[in-house]
């Protein structure tokens, strides 16, 4: 038998380090190291996801070395976590400018930790003009540099990412006291850098295969915490600059920020009366303050609330969208369930027919619909084997005769098996009838009666029943079996499984030699149970007295009671 797991032990030269040289002294070695960050990596899950196998990433990582040594591979480790940190760098960078342009002028380290920021986002240029692409037209990675650079200027989010990254204090240093409002406002433009922040996070979101509607809900959060910083910067930065667009000075009496005498507050307090504004009216809750009195001020309140308005529409779209993705099953459960209402109430079935269909498939789906058979054909041979084999393996080898056959006989065993359900009273085997399968219990309890109607046991999840029927043509059943809750079974068509061994004539002959000592055994236990209940009579009357008669319809009278398990 093959070992489940596949541990190689046969050394693969390709698996070597074999694309730098050996012996080289420590700053080579860590050039070395550094360059292999720049080079594709199946660690990174995008280089598994389009080129699969690890003899093509092989491939790539020899022709990126020899043909474009100074280009960074868009599935390298470097670019992976390179696109993380900008991520992070440029929410960090749209949270602290608005806040830094409108309340902190006076204090230095903000401009410095600002104009920090900026230089990674320079950076980012600049490598994003080394960083090679994927062409998915033609399944290849390109990495000349000339088609590079044409991708991102013509493609690309070069222009925006170029204006958004300028360091605009550079312009200001000669006037840098006598310009505030107009360096600070300048300063904004580092807006425009959410662009390429929105392409960071698409990237990433489809190299780790997140689900798309949470990660538009996702991105709407981290716009609307975006959005509401800038807003109050707005409020607060405009009646300024409407006031003066050089030295900070306080605005006239009809603006907002003179209401609750804000000018003289800390900054804190200031901020924290600005978010307040912005939320309010984003979200039209209502104002905390009079109306705006200036053309200026009531204009944005308008653009803001028309934004706001649309941008809660939308999350509610994406939430729904997500709900629906995440309990798609559920709701198609909830939609077949009202069409089988529907049905049965146009056939004016009994209730308790009702009730029986409504069981059978609460227990079928679990409240969860799907079509296992669409899902199977999509899959390959070997899943599907695989799956069948995780499901069914321990009701086939819990029979005797079934215990010394090959692995890859009990593999198509189980992938000839059939599903079928049982609801409470149902005949799944009738006594006398010809039998031509045998069935597995998955789950639920069955009573065993004799051709007396004596009920002699239960059998439970993981047993097996009707095996006979698979050895001896045209041999009649000598018991019935009837489902004492809902079952779920297996069913082994005798045709099926006759096709499936006769390759393995040997075992066929040991399986036929068991199978009929089995029903000597079986067929003496039913002549003592017919001697004694001739002569003791009623005291061995089974729970039901009408077994041998069950009606045709494959379901037990309504007087069968079930009873304690044995």
């Amino acid at each position: 038998m093959l070992p489940v797991g596949h541990v190689c032990e046969i050394e693969d030269p390709d698996q070597k380090d074999i694309f730098f040289l050996p012996d080289r002294n420590f700053f080579k070695k860590a050039f070395d190291t550094f360059r292999s960050l720049l080079m594709i990596s199946r660690k990174n899950p995008a280089a598994q996801k389009y080129l699969h196998s690890r003899n093509s990433i092989i491939i790539e990582k020899r022709r990126h070395l020899h043909r474009f040594k100074h280009i960074i591979h868009p599935f390298s480790i470097f670019r992976l976590f390179w696109d993380i940190l900008m991520i992070l760098i440029i929410t960090c960078l749209l949270m602290i400018t608005p806040y830094q342009a409108a309340f902190k002028k006076r204090l230095v380290y903000w401009t410095i930790c600002k104009n920090l920021l900026l230089s990674f986002c320079c950076v980012d240029i600049i490598i994003n003009f080394m960083t090679g692409y994927f062409d998915k037209a033609h399944y290849t990675v390109v990495m000349e540099p000339k088609k590079i650079m044409k991708k991102y200027i013509r493609h690309g989010t070069f222009l925006p990412d170029l204006l958004g990254s300028l360091p605009t204090d550079i312009v200001f240093i000669k006037t840098w006291q006598e310009n505030i409002v107009t360096r600070e406002l300048v300063s904004l433009i580092c807006l425009l850098r959410v662009f390429s922040f929105n392409s960071y996070m698409m990237k990433i979101a489809r190299t780790y295969n997140i689900e798309m509607a949470l990660y538009e809900v996702c991105i709407v959060i981290l716009r609307l915490m975006i959005g509401f910083q800038w807003q109050s910067c707005f409020y607060w930065i405009l009646p300024i600059a409407k006031t003066s667009m050089y030295l900070p000075k306080q605005p006239s009496e009809d603006y907002w920020i003179n209401e609750f005498n804000l000018w003289e507050e800390s900054a804190s307090s200031q901020y924290l009366h600005s978010l307040l504004r912005s939320i309010s009216i984003f979200l039209s809750a209502g104002f905390t303050h009079k109306k705006p009195k200036t053309s200026a001020d009531l204009s944005l309140v308008i653009l803001f609330q028309i934004v706001g308005t649309s941008v809660i529409w939308n999350i509610i779209a994406r939430v729904n969208q997500l709900y629906k993705g995440a309990n798609s099953s559920k709701i198609k459960y909830q939609n077949i369930i009202a069409e089988v209402k529907q049905y049965m109430k146009r056939r004016q079935l009994p209730y308790l027919t009702q009730c029986r269909i409504i069981n059978y498939y609460e227990f079928c789906f679990k409240h969860q619909y799907f079509c296992e058979a669409e899902i199977l054909n999509t899959l390959s041979a070997h899943m599907r084997q695989e799956i069948g084999m995780h499901t069914c393996r321990k009701f086939v080898e819990n029979v005797t005769f079934f215990n010394n056959l090959p692995l890859l006989l009990i593999t198509r065993i189980v992938d000839i098996l059939k599903s079928e359900i049982f609801l409470p009273n149902d005949i799944i085997v009738r006594v006398n009838e010809s039998g031509d399968c045998m069935y597995f219990i998955a789950s639920g309890t069955v009573a065993i009666y004799t051709s007396t109607g004596k009920e002699v046991c239960h059998l439970e999840d993981g047993a097996h029943f009707g095996e006979i029927a698979l050895i001896m043509v045209n041999e009649r059943r000598v018991a019935s079996v009837v489902a004492v809750e809902i079952c779920e079974l297996y069913r082994l068509d005798r045709a099926d499984f006759a096709r499936t061994i006769h390759p393995y004539p040997m075992l066929w002959e040991q399986i036929k030699k068991i199978a009929i000592e089995r029903h000597e055994r079986t067929t003496i236990l039913n002549d003592v149970y017919k001697l004694v209940s001739t002569t003791v009579g009623n005291d061995v009357r089974p729970p039901c007295s009408a077994t041998k008669s069950f009606p045709a319809g494959g379901r037990a009278p309504a007087t069968y009671h079930p009873v304690t398990l044995h």
